[in-house]
């Protein structure tokens, strides 16, 4: 018996560092994952819903800024704060209808046609507007070009 008791305890040493290890790398990799955006497609049907999402989140439901400020590709230059008063001038109008009307991508640039509906409330009937929105494709990810000559 004292034969077998040495055995058990040689191979409970050396499972305990692979059981060790082993959960190691499991928590390495979901930390890893849980940081790391997914990579998207390179192409239009992923850029139209990117796009799509970035004016709802800007515009159109809450005016989820954050989530638009994210989004954009230098958004390093320009501090969460500037950025709001920039975007949020445009508070007081209701926007509707957004819609994609053209997507060219060009390597890792894009630009994306986008029309609207804009109801100012001095005017009875919204305005329709239709602008071009520059995207470039960074890190597996589709990202904003900030102009403020958008709405």
């Amino acid at each position: 018996m004292g034969m077998m008791d040495k055995e058990e305890k040689m191979v409970s040493k050396r499972i305990v560092p692979v059981f060790a290890l082993a959960a190691l790398a499991c928590v390495m990799f979901f930390v890893g994952c849980g940081t790391q955006s997914p990579e998207e497609a390179r192409d239009q049907a992923a850029l139209e819903a990117v796009s799509l999402q970035y004016w709802t989140d800007r515009l159109v439901v809450e005016r989820d800024y954050k989530a638009a400020y994210n989004r954009e590709v230098d958004n390093a230059s320009m501090s969460f704060d500037a950025y709001r008063n920039l975007v949020s001038r445009n508070e007081n109008f209701k926007f509707s209808g957004l819609a994609i009307k053209k997507v060219e991508i060009q390597n890792d640039d894009a630009i994306v046609s986008l029309g609207l509906k804009c109801l100012v409330p001095a005017l009875p009937q919204p305005i329709e507007r239709t602008f071009q929105d520059q995207w470039i494709y960074q890190s597996g990810q589709w990202k904003h070009k900030f102009s403020e000559n958008q709405p």
